[in-house]
Order: C-alpha cells, then structure tokens, then sequence
C-alpha cells in the first residue's frame, strides 16, 4: 500500500520525506476545507515541497454553491498547474472543471459521504473518465463490501486508515457569532480567522465533540478518530491501493513515522498495537461490520407496530363522553355494530369496547363500516389518537 498525508508546514513535510510518504496532500485555504496554506504562499510553498521530490496534490475538496464556484473559478487561473501532480475533488462542479480545463491531470475523486452502492460508484468513475487516478471511498464500508468494491471498481482505492471522523457539515457560520457577539448574517469568516471548541449534546449526554469553524462554515467530528492502522494487514491482504493518515489535529507529528511503518510492515507492528500509543480515543468505525441499521426497531414505538391479525384500523378523533373516530384501513375486515374491539394505545395500555352506537361523518346510524370509511363509535377513556384498534378474536 501507498501512503498519503496531509502537509501544512515545511518541517511536516521535510518528516513525511524522512518516513518514505508517496504523497503529500497541500490545502489552499480557498479551496481545502481544512486547508492552511494561504493562496499567496501556495505556490512557493509547492515548489519547497517538489525539491523535497515529493509528489504534490492539490487538495480542493470543498463542496460550492453556483455564487461559491464563480468565485474560486478566478482564483484557479492564479494557480500554476505544472508543479501540482494530481488533483482531489468531491464537488461535481469542480470533477467537471478539471476535465474540461486540465484534461491531462490525474484526478482523485472524494466519494467518501452518501455513495455506499456500487452502481452509484461505477457511475461516479464513468463521470470522472479516462484521468481518473483513484477513488476515495467511504470508510462507513464494511470490511467484506470494501474488499468487493476494489474488485469491481477496477481502478486504484484509498481510504481514511487514522484520522478525525466527520459528522455534520453546514456552510454556516456557528461558533463565531457566539464568541464575536454578534448574528450569524453579519460574522464574515476570514482566512485568518478560525474556531475551535468542543461541543456537547443537549438530547443526550454525549459531549466533547470537536467543532471547528473556518471560511467554508462549520465542521463537527467524532468524539473518537478512525483507527485501522492495526489492521493493515487485513487492508493489504484486500488489495487497498492507498492509505491516508490525517493528523493535522494532533500535535505530536512523529506519530506519523509509526503509522507508515504500520502500513509497510503491518505484521512486524502486531505484537505492539498502536491503538495503545495514540494520544487520542480511537474507534475502527465499521470495518468489522456495519451496525448502524440495528437501532432502528428500537427507534420505534413498538406499541403502535400493527399485529395484521384482526387489525381495523386507528382512533382519527377523540370526544370525550362522546364518542371515538376510527379510519377503518383493513381490506378484509368490516366494522360491525355489536363487535368486541381490543383498543391499544400509544403508551402501552390495552381496553376493550363493545360496538354499541355508531354513525357515519353525517351523524346518520349505521351498522357497519369499509375500508377508507370513518366511523364515530361509543366513547371510553383512558384512549388517545392514534390507537391501533382490533377486532378481538
């Protein structure tokens, strides 16, 4: 496996030469969402980093509105393309910018957030065509589906093996209206200006969660990083093309030196996991299986979960003392007068109610009421709308 990172300063730089990285990864600040490098010192700053014979990406992997675009599109004719090896980007806009304005350049295209099915990916490498260099997938793939996926792309992979994972991302600005005093409309993002604090949750007692805010708006990230450097071995084996390490948020640099070392020689690294020297708390995401489905049974309320078995319909309208609106939504079963209903509610009670008055939406008697017809029964207490009502047996 390859090995990527992400460089903001000569001496990072001038490390990752030392520690045998492949690439380096450079972030203009107009165009990198978490880039430093200002646009005026991109350029020289390249040129340092090409005599260290390092192979340099542009990194522009901000996501832009049309007014966004037109903007960073006058940026672009500033920049002088022949030092830049390859470019990353996630945008739509921008994938079709460089194949219409660098048609040579090798493209690395970002399909890291919402492209989980293959034939959404297989289209993203059409879209990216014949310069495309590599895709970088998500790491919400499991370990099985990851391994099929760089089978069936047949073109080179890369995913996050260590680093901050994101959460949330709105183009807003956040933080700064809080600490400048000051409403969101009028903070104005600079490039010299960003914001970092932690968060926390008030639906849960989940806190610490990183917050930055910067020109592009505001980030939240996992209060654990990605963590998958004991586990190159299974990665390699898998054929992953490349594996980037981001650890622009820690401030020990030489941990650099013992990821890629993980990388080339993953089983010399077994017996000292590096899980155990990381200065900060890790997780494997869904590497070993993807889980993120279980919960949602229990997200619902298992009281109002039809039971199909005698199932009429839902209580639409409550009166009290007076009567009770049922939409009846069975199509084999009818609404009788005289029948014994089992009423349950929302909150978990059951009762039960014998038919004894009923009329149509006109106040006329019936005696029986069909599907997508609505009923006003006798009243009893203690229900609420949304009760699923049953025939009893």
């Amino acid at each position: 496996m390859r090995v990527c990172t992400y460089v903001d300063h000569i001496d990072e730089a001038i490390l990752a030469k030392e520690v045998r990285v492949d690439e380096v990864i450079l972030g203009n600040m107009l165009f990198s969402r978490f880039g430093k490098i200002s646009p005026k010192r991109y350029y020289d700053f390249c040129v340092e980093v090409k005599k260290l014979g390092l192979r340099i990406v542009f990194d522009w992997d901000i996501l832009m509105t049309e007014t966004t675009f037109d903007k960073r599109v006058e940026e672009l004719s500033h920049i002088e393309w022949d030092i830049i090896d390859a470019i990353r980007v996630q945008d739509p806009g921008a994938l079709n910018w460089v194949k219409k304005n660098l048609p040579n350049k090798p493209i690395q295209l970002i399909t890291e957030t919402g492209n989980h099915n293959l034939i959404g990916l297989k289209k993203w490498r059409e879209s990216a065509g014949e310069m495309l260099e590599r895709m970088v997938l998500s790491i919400e793939l499991p370990k099985d589906k990851l391994s099929s996926y760089i089978k069936e792309l047949g073109v080179p992979v890369e995913i996050l093996v260590a680093g901050r994972i994101l959460l949330f991302y709105t183009p807003r600005n956040l933080i700064s209206p809080y600490i400048l005093d000051h409403d969101d409309d009028k903070t104005k993002a600079t490039m010299e200006s960003s914001y970092e604090l932690e968060g926390s949750s008030e639906e849960s007692p989940h806190k610490g969660f990183p917050l930055l805010e910067n020109i592009h708006g505001t980030f939240m990230f996992n209060t654990k990083d990605q963590f998958l450097l004991d586990h190159c071995h299974e990665l390699s084996e898998m054929n992953l093309s490349v594996a980037r390490v981001d650890f622009r948020h820690i401030e020990d640099k030489s941990f650099l030196a013992k990821a890629v070392n993980a990388i080339r020689l993953p089983l010399a690294n077994s017996n000292a996991p590096l899980k155990d020297i990381y200065p900060l708390p890790i997780i494997r995401g869904f590497f070993h299986v993807n889980k993120s489905d279980v919960l949602f049974k229990k997200l619902k309320n298992q009281r109002t979960l039809r039971n199909d078995e005698n199932y009429l319909g839902d209580v639409l309208d409550v009166k009290k003392k007076k009567h009770l609106g049922i939409m009846i939504k069975s199509k084999n079963l009818t609404l009788n007068l005289g029948d014994e209903l089992l009423l349950k509610t929302p909150d978990g009670k059951e009762k039960t109610l014998k038919v004894s008055d009923m009329r149509n939406s006109s106040g006329e008697d019936i005696d029986s009421v069909e599907i997508n017809n609505i009923a006003f029964i006798n009243h009893i207490s203690g229900i609420s709308v949304k009760t699923r009502v049953y025939r009893q047996k």
